[in-house]
């Protein structure tokens, strides 16, 4: 993968710099998986990715681009997937899921609150590589006050970095809001070499066609 010029933002150029993010706070890693997964039929947290659970390897993810603290937020269901989840993760609640995505977001900074930044990872974003999440937390050295996302080919991925100047802002945000509309003309893009950034599933067909991918390579 190679960093690229960015496709937001007043044009500015958005090549990584190599290294993670620095400074005396680290990073905090937050998988959203909050949803109902109706058209899964089951909780996309505990589909089987290589012998442990999706959001398990996710959060695994995580911490292996860099990211310190790393929970993963649940919404419908959240009692029962806790629990067949077994302590192997960090588990937040977002009590009120039904209201939007945004809220979910807003769950995951208020859980890591020391954090340098925040971190958002799909729980059905499972194409993902680490190198990729590692870029952009280092990417996001270079303006440490905006926000960052990985894009692939000129489309806008769905893995997002907030730093924690942002905090207040995402706090105040209706919980219905679309953060894409609030992170725009704002938001910093790299460019990188991973389709895994705008491919997600939705049905046991498509879950299927990953082929399990959540491998590091």
């Amino acid at each position: 993968m190679r960093g690229g010029e960015g496709d937001v933002n007043r044009g500015r150029d958005a090549r990584a710099p190599s290294g993670g993010a620095s400074g005396e706070r680290r990073p905090a890693g937050v998988v959203l998986a909050a949803g109902r997964s109706r058209r899964m039929g089951r909780a996309k947290a505990l589909l089987d990715a290589g012998g442990a659970p999706l959001a398990v390897r996710q959060a695994e993810k995580l911490r292996a681009a860099g990211c310190g603290e790393v929970g993963v937020v649940l919404g419908a269901g959240r009692e029962e997937i806790a629990a067949a989840l077994g302590g192997a993760v960090r588990t937040i609640a977002n009590e009120r899921w039904e209201e939007g995505r945004a809220g979910s977001l807003q769950a995951g900074a208020a859980a890591f609150p020391e954090a340098s930044g925040w971190l958002f990872l799909p729980v059905d974003a499972a194409g993902v590589k680490v190198e990729t999440l590692a870029a952009l937390l280092a990417a996001a050295q270079w303006e440490p006050e905006l926000p960052w996302r990985a894009n692939w080919q000129g489309r806008k991925g769905n893995v997002l970095w907030l730093p924690r100047c942002w905090g207040g802002r995402l706090a105040g945000l209706a919980r219905d809001a679309r953060v894409d509309e609030w992170v725009a003309g704002e938001a910093m893009g790299l460019e990188v070499e991973d389709e895994g950034v705008v491919s997600n599933f939705n049905t046991p067909e498509e879950w299927r066609a990953f082929g399990g991918v959540t491998s590091y390579e």
